[in-house]
């Protein structure tokens, strides 16, 4: 196959020979781009037939999201079709007239082959040019083309939708394959906080429960493949992203410290080691792991019972009463999962939770053990997206005084930020509004949780920067672009990240704000499908029902650590907490520094909406205050 990477050149040699282009869009996590790759575009027929007649440009979704968001929408215009591998046929203008996502090389699965297809594309390119003239797409910026009311009634509105489509016996959305969704976990978890009624949270809870019982986590080495391709959350498809890592360890930490469930701490706790023990570089963390192993999907992940008693050795009657094979039909082997929540089987084994999952952790490191030693590991892609590792390092440090693990590593990540952010870590083109945005929230956390005023004067510089973003439609996918990224996919669009951390910075400095004409814009279009505005809609209702921010004065008497750590750990929507020593008095905003003026000793003052606490010295205050209705 004769390549051309995205750009003119491609496209001049197009119009030059009069020539249809194909786009390919794939990343290196993508199971079924490895397939056509290996099965349509190495086939030698194939791959002649193209360079004759087309021109083929690849594309890394990785590297260019916001190329691929549009290539996405015009192919889904077209065919109803979205996802990766990514097909797409252009004219030399640059506008699409079809696509697709995978296709055989000839007829199978029900999808027609590429031999065939680019045969018929050929035919109708030659004959009947007008009528593809005449169906083509450009390639459109965009932005909503309406503008809603930011009230709460946005949020009543998103709930019921999310209740219409929840699956009340499996958890999640709809009822075919699933992805988790965090920030729908997580709206269902403020909306529970708003309302003071447990239906909601019971619900976000529920599928975070069925998801970690299910093959979708990695019941040996903890985390999460990328989605269920059924129902129950049973057979996944098995590469592993580290952007959805990082999204779900934030997702059970939120549901660990509204519920105290134990269930949620251990997946918290198994996806934080997976994070730290498989994805870690030198600098920071790898952007993916492949879903093949040895030419085989799911290969390093999969059982044949009679190895899974071998590996499991004298532990296997445990393994055998609360571990199931599910998947056989479809793989080379059965993906682990459990039979059951794990307080049932806690219950039919005679054990408290706590002591049941403690031996279970053992289990599972047993089986680790056995399939590192004796399985080649999948290829792990160890390109430093600014954004994912950006995203990791906050759910990392926000976790870390509760599981007092990753802060050197996540503090690495931030250490690497500068006022101007690029593409990757070390390097790279200059970010787009995701690593503006992740960047924010990764250094506002480490001024959360450190009380280091480094990181918060990095916050106030990238705050500024991601200032230059803000257009009255919304948060632009670059500086010099109108696209208006708003939708969850499901990971939380970059305009949510940006609203996020715009607000939690507000707290500390109130230049920072996004009108509310523009919350509005964001809003725009939400009826289209408002679970997949989750992200920005949770912002929403926070601006409706009071965000919170929590001062702790140290006076260095050792009581400090305990209002931060209770500030840091009990669950509010949107909150900021600032940790500050006396010392710094003459470092802090005014807000902060008229604070230090009242009370003896250290104390908390505890925010929500309008409306600041006297000074508080319990811990327990700062937990009431902040589960309070606001006024």
């Amino acid at each position: 196959m004769d390549w051309y990477p995205w750009g003119e050149e491609a496209f001049e040699r197009a119009k030059r020979e009069d020539k249809p282009v194909l786009v390919d869009v794939g990343a290196v996590w993508c199971h079924w781009c490895h397939v056509m790759d290996r099965e349509t575009y190495s086939d030698p027929e194939i791959a002649l037939f193209i360079n004759t007649n087309f021109v083929a440009v690849k594309v890394d979704r990785d590297e260019m999201p916001s190329l691929d968001r549009k290539l996405q929408r015009a192919v889904s215009s077209i065919t109803g079709e979205s996802g990766w591998p990514l097909t797409v046929f252009m004219t030399p203008e640059g506008t699409v007239f079809f696509g697709g996502t995978y296709f055989p090389p000839v007829d199978m699965y029900g999808r027609i082959g590429m031999k065939r297809l680019l045969k018929e594309i050929l035919r109708i390119w030659r004959e009947e040019r007008g009528k593809i003239k005449e169906a083509a797409l450009a390639l459109m910026d965009y932005s909503p083309s309406a503008s809603q009311t930011p009230s709460f009634d946005v949020v009543e509105t998103a709930i019921s939708s999310v209740l219409s489509s929840f699956d009340f016996e499996y958890g999640g959305l709809g009822t075919g394959m699933k992805f988790p969704h965090p920030t729908v976990d997580n709206l269902l978890l403020s909306y529970s906080h708003w309302t003071k009624d447990d239906v909601d949270k019971r619900l976000a809870l529920f599928t975070l429960k069925k998801m970690y019982q299910g093959g979708i986590f990695d019941q040996v080495g903890g985390g999460f493949h990328r989605y269920a391709t059924d129902r129950e959350w049973n057979v996944p498809h098995f590469e592993k992203l580290l952007i959805d890592n990082a999204e779900l360890l934030e997702d059970y930490l939120n549901a660990y410290l509204t519920s105290g469930d134990p269930q949620a701490l251990d997946a918290l706790e198994l996806t934080l080691e997976f994070v730290l023990r498989e994805m870690t570089t030198e600098v920071g963390f790898a952007s993916s792991v492949d879903a093949d192993s040895e030419g085989e999907e799911g290969g390093f992940y999969v059982w044949e019972k009679k190895e899974l008693m071998e590996a499991s050795g004298k532990e296997w009657d445990l393994v055998n009463e609360v571990f199931q094979l599910v998947g056989e039909a479809n793989l080379p082997g059965g993906v682990l999962r459990l039979r059951d929540d794990s307080s049932d089987l806690a219950k039919h084994l005679g054990l408290d939770v706590g002591s049941f999952l403690t031996h279970l952790r053992r289990v599972r490191e047993t089986l680790r053990t056995y399939r590192d030693s004796t399985r080649k590991k999948p290829f792990r892609d160890d390109n430093l997206y600014t954004y994912p590792n950006c995203r990791i390092a906050e759910g990392i440090i926000r976790a870390f005084p509760l599981t007092g693990m990753g802060l050197k590593e996540a503090l690495r990540v931030v250490g690497e930020l500068r006022r101007r952010v690029s593409r990757r870590l070390q390097g790279g083109g200059e970010g787009l509004l995701e690593d503006y945005a992740s960047a924010l929230l990764a250094s506002l956390s480490a001024y959360e949780v450190t009380g280091d005023l480094k990181y918060r004067d990095l916050s106030l510089s990238l705050g500024e920067e991601l200032m230059s973003f803000l257009k009255p439609e919304g948060f632009t996918d670059s500086r010099d672009s109108r696209e208006v990224p708003v939708m969850d996919t499901p990971n939380e669009s970059p305009n949510s990240l940006a609203l996020r951390g715009i607000l939690k910075l507000g707290l500390i400095e109130d230049r920072f704000k996004v009108p509310e004409e523009t919350l509005g814009k964001m809003l725009g279009d939400y009826y289209q499908g408002p679970p997949f505005y989750a992200g920005i809609i949770s912002s929403i209702g926070a601006t409706q029902r009071g965000l919170a921010h929590v001062v702790v004065i140290d006076e260095g008497d050792g009581l400090a650590d305990k209002l931060h750590r209770e500030a840091l750990l009990t669950y509010h929507p949107l909150k900021l907490v600032e940790r500050v020593r006396i010392e710094d008095r003459d470092l802090v905003t005014p807000l902060v520094r008229s604070m230090i003026k009242y009370g003896n000793g250290s104390r908390a003052y505890i925010c929500v909406g309008n409306t600041c606490s006297l000074p508080q010295s319990e811990p327990d205050k700062i937990k009431l205050l902040l589960k309070s209705p606001s006024p």
